[in-house]
């Protein structure tokens, strides 16, 4: 009798594991929208990047929405972020959506966009560019420190904390920031159908809430996350409420099947393990500090 019992025990929780697998597949297979979160400072596209490439790559993602909370960041990770979403656009609607924040790197990246949104507080723009240094040399002058360096080029240790900046030093990296900023110009104008005289303007590093921003031509629409998915959802025509992907869940049956199945769940496909690190280096940025 026991032993009946626990087969009866045991048809009855396979039934109900097969019904939930069942609904599951069903729901993956539903027109869906992705979402890119994109958060704090950006000093790293590798976590972006393969995400992108599965949005782009499932049919069954109709449209992505980026939303971005972000001062900006580093200048080469914005750069291939904003490549990469440009490539998607090529292939399915892309929305941006700006949270609290969305300036300078982050404002780059949402250029690749069809649509922005802001919400009317949204700090955003900033576009401009920045590199810092410090000079420690009279400090380790008065405490008896004397640095030397042996360099070959004059300008291999440029930058250097150790000693004052020269005048070719000066003119040397003000030539890397202007022409940085210059193809930041560039993707505003492009991305925004605005003249380059026009963004040039706007673009002397200044914040812009979100209200003027949209005055000023920068976003396209006041609003936040749930109405870019509404415009998604018209973009994709998608019927009824779509499916919403994110990156740890974009594997969605896979997910389901690594609770069930008795294998261990780092043998899967379609794993996506999303990590931001943080720790900015001295590099040319893209960035907005809230002093």
């Amino acid at each position: 009798m026991k032993r009946r019992t626990k087969w009866i025990l045991f048809f009855l929780i396979a039934l109900v594991v097969v019904g939930w697998a069942v609904g599951a597949a069903r729901t993956a297979l539903k027109p869906a929208v992705g979402i890119l979160e994109i958060n704090g400072l950006i000093t790293d596209s590798m976590v972006y990047l393969e995400t992108i490439k599965q949005f782009q790559d499932d049919d069954k993602i109709k449209a992505v929405i980026v939303r971005l909370d972000s001062p900006g960041g580093k200048v080469g990770p914005s750069q291939e972020v904003y490549g990469a979403l440009l490539k998607l656009k090529g292939k399915k609607p892309l929305i941006a959506s700006f949270g609290a924040l969305g300036a300078s790197g982050a404002y780059y990246i949402a250029c690749a966009s069809d649509t922005i949104y802001a919400l009317p507080g949204t700090m955003t723009g900033s576009i401009g560019v920045i590199m810092e240094f410090f000079d420690a040399s009279e400090g380790l002058r008065r405490i008896g420190v004397t640095p030397n360096s042996i360099t070959a080029g004059t300008l291999k240790d440029a930058g250097s904390p150790f000693k004052p900046m020269s005048e070719q030093e000066r003119v040397y990296f003000k030539a890397l920031v202007d022409d940085v900023h210059a193809q930041f110009i560039e993707a505003v104008a492009d991305g925004r159908r605005l003249k380059v005289d026009t963004v040039r303007q706007l673009a002397n590093g200044r914040v812009f809430t979100g209200r003027q921003a949209r005055a000023a031509g920068l976003v396209d629409r006041l609003g936040g996350l749930d109405d870019a998915l509404e415009e998604a959802k018209k973009r994709a025509h998608i019927d009824g409420e779509p499916r919403i992907v994110r990156p740890d869940t974009a594997g969605d049956l896979w997910t389901i099947l690594k609770h069930i199945l008795p294998w261990n769940s780092a043998a899967l496909p379609f794993r996506n393990d999303v990590s931001q690190g943080l720790g900015m280096g001295r590099q040319v940025r893209l960035d907005y500090c809230i002093p």
